[in-house]
């Protein structure tokens, strides 16, 4: 890997003349505020190679449903005597980053990862011994940085903790080899941060998606990609296609666990303008596939249904609910029913104009 220049940053006219190309085959981008695709979600084979077969991890996976019912609890505190019989990665002397979910502000909406998690997830990584502890992330949508941490507490969450935030849209880019990638794309560009972190921590809000049906701990990593280079809502990354650029951020930067804020989530016109809806939980596991799978379960959804998660039962883990161990109550006894967003796999039209939605 090798530090990326800002004049090879991409601008309009490249952004177009990719865009043009994509249109060409077949997906469908809009030109300012964002951009869609043709249904992402629909049945098609999945070409995968070898090499992207060997990605995945083998064996078992776990996946932690703890209860955890309000954020004015001490989250880490409620979760804590529960941890013993979770399966934690160890983060001695680890550079350890952790990546919220803060794409945008509604107020009244259940948008980002709540300050209360942040929370928890530090004392979390403290807890595994992590040296140090950074909060990372490049909003998709809105571009002052300084504006979200403040109007959605996680920069007094920060603060609080005594740790250190990195807008990721504005910091040093790292070029990574991604030759075998399913976006096609030969390089890719990620933030300085995140390439030198010893681990990473998704910590995601737990959302219905107008693109891909859900957002959870793989798709929250689209905010590692830094907008300086890629633009806002991240464009080149949309015309490639959500779901394989899911896969290859997931791929490329192999994060070591995930810490989901399901205490209040959202359903709806996710990610941004959906409705509250409690589930009262924090899920953890260190495959993100199985996490996302179970995820999707618990809000009554086949997670077979969805192209990033077929795709990631390929080539990043479980996904089966035969090869997932649950350490919590059993799914079919909580799970909840969860209204998909109108856009969501019939209306194209309602689908392009959401491209102006971000994220």
């Amino acid at each position: 890997m090798s530090s990326d220049s800002q004049n090879n940053d991409l601008n309009r006219r490249d952004f177009l003349k990719v865009a043009a190309g994509a249109t060409a085959a077949g997906v469908i981008a809009s030109s300012v505020g964002g951009c869609t695709q043709s249904d992402p979600n629909q049945p098609s084979p999945l070409h995968i190679t070898e090499t992207q077969r060997s990605w995945r991890r083998q064996g078992r996976s776990q996946v932690g449903i703890l209860k955890c019912q309000s954020y004015d609890e001490d989250v880490f505190a409620t979760i804590e005597p529960h941890l013993s019989s979770l399966q934690l990665p160890d983060f001695s002397n680890k550079a350890v980053v952790l990546k919220p979910n803060m794409v945008e502000y509604r107020e009244g909406k259940p948008v980002t990862t709540n300050p209360a998690v942040l929370i928890a997830a530090i004392k979390l990584a403290w807890h595994l011994g992590a040296k140090t502890v950074t909060v990372a992330e490049g909003p998709g949508h809105m571009r002052d940085t300084e504006y979200l941490l403040d109007i959605t507490g996680l920069g007094k969450a920060c603060k609080d903790m005594d740790v250190s935030f990195v807008d990721l849209n504005l910091d040093d880019i790292v070029e990574y080899d991604n030759r075998h990638g399913f976006t096609k794309l030969d390089q890719f560009f990620l933030p300085k941060t995140i390439a030198e972190a010893d681990a990473v921590v998704s910590v995601p809000k737990l959302k219905t998606h107008h693109w891909v049906g859900l957002t959870c701990s793989m798709k929250n990593l689209f905010g590692t990609v830094p907008g300086r280079k890629y633009g806002w809502p991240k464009n080149l990354l949309h015309v490639r296609g959500i779901p394989n650029s899911i896969i290859d951020l997931q791929h490329l930067i192999k994060p070591a666990f995930a810490f989901v804020d399901a205490i209040v989530t959202m359903e709806g016109d996710g990610p941004i303008n959906g409705d509250s809806k409690h589930m009262g939980y924090i899920i953890l596991g260190q495959d993100l596939a199985a996490v996302d799978a179970t995820c999707a379960r618990l809000m009554k959804l086949n997670p077979h249904d969805y192209k990033y998660l077929r795709m990631a039962g390929e080539v990043v883990g479980n996904i089966e609910e035969a090869d997932i161990d649950i350490v919590g109550p059993p799914i079919a006894t909580i799970a909840q029913s969860y209204a998909m967003p109108i856009t969501f796999g019939s209306n194209k039209e309602l689908l392009k104009e959401a491209g102006s939605q971000g994220s």
